[in-house]
């Protein structure tokens, strides 16, 4: 996201990257850390939704929409800032009617689109900026939960260290991105044919914690992830050895306050 002169967030060149990738994106869901370690993740926080209301911020082409819909979930509703995306998620939702809702928006300025029980973002906070615009999203997820309601995030693990073993044998590269704007800005390759790239920033962990607080969160926690059992089957132990020594990705989660908090 950008500031303009008034202080209201709007979308940046890179907001829209995913307009450019387009279908491309989807091959990065074969790639073993996405196959192994994103995909059982976040189907594990999905796997108490059922008879709740989901929102699935960054849906991205609605793959865990359509799953938290088979999971049982009674409503769910899939949001994504590039409306390419949407047009893929639509068109699934064509060839496959699951009744999963879609629909285009900021994630820094969503509006009120109804009262959810569990609120997904996988990726999505990865994409502030800054602590103002992390904050923001923040406020936005809490505008669109009930109160107690849950916010589930899969991001990239604030911890991550260029300096130990990088991803790069499960498929994806994490480069530093000089931004004089902006700090800790990466970017993000999936060795894909074509290869997708992306940019994206990693936040402290406390940023995210403080971001959440302000926004009418509680009981912020951090959840390490592990390759599945499909994968440790396929590949060995040992390859997943430079994984558990600087995992990539972690799960961020709380709990919403009272409304408060959210405005």
């Amino acid at each position: 996201m950008t500031d303009t002169a008034d202080g209201a967030a709007r979308p940046s060149h890179d907001d829209l990257q995913y307009d450019r990738i387009g279908e491309d994106y989807e091959l990065s869901k074969e790639l073993p850390l996405t196959r192994f370690v994103e995909r059982p993740s976040v189907l594990g926080l999905l796997a108490d939704v059922r008879g709740k209301r989901v929102l699935d911020l960054a849906c991205g082409t609605g793959v865990y929409s359509r799953h938290a819909r088979r999971l049982g979930a009674e409503r769910v509703l899939g949001v994504d800032i590039s409306p390419k995306m949407i047009e893929a998620c639509r068109a699934a939702e064509e060839r496959a009617p699951l009744g999963v809702e879609y629909a285009v928006h900021d994630a820094s300025e969503l509006p009120r689109l109804g009262t959810f029980d569990v609120l997904l973002a996988a990726y999505l906070f990865n994409y502030a900026d800054s602590p103002g615009a992390l904050e923001r999203m923040a406020r936005a997820c809490a505008r669109n939960l009930r109160a107690g309601g849950s916010l589930r995030a899969f991001v990239a693990h604030p911890g991550f260290d260029f300096g130990r073993p990088l991803p790069e044998r499960y498929g994806f590269s994490f480069e530093r991105e000089p931004d004089p704007a902006h700090e800790g800005r990466i970017r993000v390759t999936a060795h894909t044919d074509p290869r997708v790239s992306f940019s994206a920033y990693l936040p402290p962990a406390g940023v995210f914690e403080e971001a959440f607080t302000a926004a009418g969160f509680r009981d912020c926690a951090w959840r390490a992830v592990q390759p599945s059992v499909e994968g440790e089957l396929e590949h060995g132990p040992a390859y997943w050895d430079d994984f558990r020594a600087n995992p990539p990705w972690t799960v961020f989660h709380c709990l919403k306050c009272a409304e408060a908090g959210a405005g």
